[in-house]
């Protein structure tokens, strides 16, 4: 089974929006950060890490992130063991990127 960077619930908030879209409404975002061509479909360390590296700069560099408190993790990815690969635990990060988003109000895109 592959794995990609962007994990298969995540790919479903980035076609319908950050995940927000509750009723068949859609809702009405406060930001908009564009995200979505900085993601790698390779699993190996280095293309995750540097695909990491680069969402968190422009995480730091995003007013409405400012608050987010794991900006810094995505910048130390773990290579993996023999239960997780850096893939899954990058998944994880933007997992909880994606609720932040969600709770503020951000359109990742």
């Amino acid at each position: 089974m592959e794995k990609h960077l962007l994990a298969r619930n995540l790919i479903g908030r980035l076609e319908s929006g950050s995940g927000g879209n509750k009723g068949g409404k859609m809702a009405n975002w406060d930001y908009h950060v564009k995200l979505k061509h900085l993601m790698t479909k390779n699993e190996d360390w280095e293309s995750v890490q540097t695909s990491m590296t680069q969402i968190g700069n422009i995480l730091e560099r995003t007013p409405c992130f400012h608050d987010f408190p794991k900006i810094n993790k995505f910048k130390r990815i773990p290579r993996g063991d023999e239960f997780f690969e850096p893939v899954d635990y990058a998944n994880k990060l933007l997992d909880e990127m994606y609720a932040y988003a969600d709770a503020y109000r951000i359109w990742i895109e």
